[in-house]
């Protein structure tokens, strides 16, 4: 898919020519789908990206908790020095940043610092592995992420002083489709629709959501990489945006247990990887319209989903959106166009697709596109059958449909005897993303007392 926004060497050359660029942002996604890298001049960005061996940087920065505090973990430890590894440019990913005007943006990806090898447990790399096994046998996949946030009036200076809270909304009173409170927010959604395209993000459409100060951005569809991409750089850049408002933004899954949570639903398609680049999810010779591999590969998302939870829901805040009743993916059961179930058959024709509403906005794209991925290739290769589709509440079916695990503790139990992911990931890229998590559930567990504790317990235990 082609896409307009992105620079050629030559426009590069041509904006750096007439002084419009003088800054090249080098970023990599890091576990937590953040990007990190530095800031190069042209020059060093021409010396080092497109003429040597990549920037330098620490192997850390994919083994630290959200604090930056180096975990120890194998990648990048005390013993070995927390080692250099290389950042690479891909150079296809070369953008303009519109509201940095002076400044170009690139994914790299990360290898190591004395060999041609990608870095393994660099997220960028688990998904490039998970597509080319998808590759190998004829098939490819369009994702899109369908990204859910919150907005406040107050600043980013303000709200942090304010430990993020009794934070003044963007809105008053529940809006969910609501043209007026849309009206009111374009002054700043219209930034997003309006400069995402010129970064080359393409945006189909906004709306308000249900909860107070709650936005819907909807991005279109595009190959599995490139919709990763730019999900991380979508998130990069409404925190840019609304930092330059003076506005305060969350992507966190459930910033208040009395407001509804923000989602990230992954819509997935499945094609041929030929040149012809033809659907493969629809038939016209079956029921509800999934075609024979198709209805594996769907089946392989349902059967793994629990075991695979923590690759979309991966903070302890995660758990908290799993409410009945509130349209997230807890109830694991495939419905036709049913919000009430964790997988969603939506479209018709070459446009049909499943969309999985388990996770959560605070999601990783790049774990997330690739457990979905090994999954579905799971069940292709087994030959599942095509899975029932249900019909009703799924919320109200507790007893019989099994639900997502509702805890990070369960998440992580169910995750470390995932046979089918370790396989597709490998067991060192597996082990590092076990360690990151278990260590975050430490990190909670024994280092932090919250408002709930105090109320519970202050003058009552």
């Amino acid at each position: 898919m082609s896409n307009a926004a992105l620079l050629s060497l030559e426009d590069f050359d041509a904006l750096v020519e007439d002084g419009t660029i003088d800054t090249v942002i080098c970023a990599a996604p890091d576990p937590y789908g953040r990007t990190v890298g530095k800031r190069l001049t042209v020059n060093a960005f021409r010396s080092l990206g497109i003429d040597g061996d990549g920037i330098n940087a620490s192997s850390f920065i994919f083994a630290v908790d959200l604090e930056m505090n180096p975990l120890n973990l194998p990648v990048s430890n005390a013993t070995n020095g927390w080692a250099d590894i290389r950042l690479v440019p891909d150079l296809a990913t070369l953008r303009h940043v519109p509201w940095e005007p002076n400044c170009a943006m690139v994914i790299c990806d990360a290898y190591e610092s004395d060999n041609d090898e990608l870095l393994s447990v660099a997220p960028r790399t688990i998904l490039k592995r998970q597509i080319a096994r998808a590759d190998e046998v004829g098939l490819a996949f369009q994702f899109a992420s369908e990204l859910e946030f919150f907005l406040s009036q107050t600043s980013p200076r303000e709200a942090w002083d304010l430990g993020y809270q009794n934070l003044k909304m963007t809105t008053d009173y529940r809006s969910d489709y609501q043209m007026i409170q849309s009206a009111r927010d374009d002054w700043f959604i219209r930034q997003i629709r309006n400069l995402m395209p010129d970064f080359g993000i393409p945006i189909e459409s906004s709306k308000p959501e249900w909860g107070l100060g709650q936005q819907e951005v909807t991005l279109d569809y595009c190959s599995t990489l490139e919709m990763a991409d730019r999900h991380v750089l979508f998130k990069y850049g409404v925190k840019q945006l609304a930092h330059q408002s003076d506005l305060t933004v969350t992507f966190m899954a459930k910033p208040d247990i009395d407001e509804v949570g923000s989602s990230c639903h992954l819509h997935v398609s499945m094609w041929s990887a030929d040149a012809a680049q033809s659907p493969l999810c629809w038939s016209d010779m079956t029921p509800g319209g999934m075609s024979t591999k198709f209805g594996s590969f769907v089946a392989g998302q349902l059967e793994h989903a629990a075991d695979i939870s923590l690759m979309f829901a991966p903070t302890i805040n995660s758990y908290k959106r799993f409410q009945p009743d509130q349209f997230a993916g807890s109830a694991i059961a495939l419905g036709a166009d049913n919000r009430s179930c964790a997988f969603r058959l939506v479209g018709h024709g070459p446009s049909f697709r499943v969309e999985n509403r388990i996770p959560g906005a605070d999601v990783n794209p790049y774990y997330a596109y690739a457990a979905t991925i090994a999954a579905g290739l799971d069940g292709i290769q087994r030959e599942l059958p095509t899975p029932a589709v249900f019909t009703g509440n799924a919320w109200d079916q507790a007893h019989e449909i099994e639900t997502v695990p509702t805890s990070l503790h369960a998440a992580l139990d169910r995750f470390a005897e995932c046979k089918m992911l370790r396989a597709a990931f490998g067991d060192e890229q597996f082990e590092h993303i076990l360690a990151s998590s278990q260590n975050e559930l430490v990190a909670y567990d024994s280092g932090a007392v919250t408002d709930w504790e105090k109320k519970r317990y202050y003058e009552r235990v």
